[in-house]
């Protein structure tokens, strides 16, 4: 069975109103995909639930564009070629093969496409927690298995996760801008944050800069500011 999670059916392309010619708007064909077109297409019932799922996640802007269309292009291109071979080669044992070979590749490529969408809306997730890494936090954790989804592909139990690592490691973790900064190794934090709006003072970040770099980055990204250490 072919199948692409981005797939987005003709049955979709010709949803218009009866009487009328034209097609439907991206918006309006978005909001139409539906289960049961893809089912009438082919698609098992998971495999079309899976397609549903990321194509919703997809518009509701999970998943950046490019990434997106990287991925459809890959699964379209491995789904022609497996058409193409079958159609023209059936009776070909190595070329049966090669058919077998870009199966493979398209079941590959749904499970990355499933966890690009996993993946940022983890990183989503982070991020709203106050983490200033996702990426960092993500692989300290082990990777993205090591985190929990519900069927929908949302991230579960981050509260469980991000708490501990407030404690053991608030450097990870963005500061409210003008608030005291205690390192988890101790010593003589600054009294407010030198590259905050409301606390901003030159010699204070020049003193810190050249004194405790580690802490002078992570005050700056508190405080929304990028600096090179």
């Amino acid at each position: 069975m072919l199948f692409s999670p981005f797939l987005v059916s003709q049955a979709q392309k010709r949803e218009t109103s009866p009487g009328t010619t034209g097609t439907t708007s991206e918006d309006e064909r978005s909001k139409k995909m539906k289960k049961e077109d893809l089912v009438a297409k082919g698609l098992s019932e998971e495999h079309a639930q899976i397609a549903v799922d990321a194509w919703n996640e997809a518009v509701k802007g999970f998943v950046p564009k490019d990434r997106f269309d990287e991925v459809s292009g890959k699964l379209k291109e491995a789904n022609s070629t497996i058409e193409t071979l079958k159609k023209d080669n059936s009776d070909n044992e190595e070329l049966q093969k090669q058919v077998n070979e870009y199966k493979e590749k398209v079941t590959a490529l749904e499970i990355a496409s499933a966890n690009t969408v996993k993946e940022y809306a983890l990183k989503d997730k982070l991020k709203e927690a106050g983490v200033v890494d996702a990426d960092y936090i993500i692989y300290k954790q082990g990777g993205l298995d090591k985190f929990t989804f519900d069927k929908d592909g949302k991230p579960v139990g981050i509260d469980d996760i991000v708490k501990p690592l407030k404690e053991s490691s608030p450097h990870l973790f963005k500061t409210e801008p003008g608030a005291d900064y205690r390192p988890a190794g101790g010593g003589t934090p600054p009294a407010k944050n030198p590259f905050a709006k409301d606390s901003f003072n030159l010699t204070e970040q020049g003193k810190l800069l050249k004194e405790n770099p580690a802490q002078a980055q992570v005050l700056a990204a508190a405080a929304g500011v990028t600096i090179n250490v």
